[in-house]
């Protein structure tokens, strides 16, 4: 009787490639950035909750907005208490701040999750690209949102600080447009790269 003898190929893991020390410092880094990122997000979301508790439930006078700005201590003569608003116009301004915040919010969120990534060695990779870009969007929806919440209020009558068009505004849209534009360029890139990987 014969006997079938079955030769399975030796695969053999490919060799892991030693880390530089220039690999080490930014993965030791972005480690701490990413932990810096944490806390900015956890302490944008506590002022968030803070100052929507204080919209709802403070009928004191050392919160006041008027056309100008909002203030907390001393203020000018043309605000009004912001807790003397009737319920559905401080309702709006919580609905208001929300907006507004959210981009900041998730600006911290997306730039502590590309720094994970970044110390967990993945630098040039797709999901890094994805996040870069990310970051843009965000910077233009943070740079629009005062315009679009001023369209909104002025419309439906609620608008009492007017004080809403900033050059920041202005250069953080600018600045969102050219991370969203790269972020595309290094996905670009990446698809690239592994487009050359697979022809190998």
């Amino acid at each position: 009787m014969a006997t079938v003898v079955k030769l399975q190929p030796v695969v053999r893991a490919p060799a892991k490639l030693q880390e530089s020390a220039a690999q080490r410092r930014v993965r030791i880094g972005s480690g701490w950035i990413a932990g810096l990122f944490t806390g900015l997000f956890s302490l944008s979301a506590l002022i968030l909750a803070t100052a929507i508790g204080v919209m709802l439930f403070y009928r004191g006078e050392w919160v006041r907005i008027g056309p100008d700005n909002c203030y907390i201590g001393e203020a000018p003569a043309n605000t009004v208490a912001f807790g003397s608003l009737p319920l559905v116009h401080r309702l709006v301004y919580v609905l208001v701040g929300i907006v507004r915040a959210t981009p900041i919010l998730m600006i911290f969120w997306s730039l502590r999750a590309l720094f994970r990534l970044y110390a967990g060695g993945e630098v040039f990779s797709q999901a890094a690209a994805v996040r870069f870009g990310g970051i843009g969007g965000w910077l233009c929806a943070y740079a629009v949102s005062p315009f679009l919440c001023h369209l909104a209020l002025s419309a439906t009558g609620y608008e009492i600080d007017k004080n809403w068009a900033h050059m920041a505004s202005l250069q953080a849209f600018v600045l969102g447009l050219l991370v969203l534009v790269i972020g595309q360029v290094m996905q670009v890139g990446r698809e690239i790269e592994e487009d050359r990987e697979a022809f190998v």
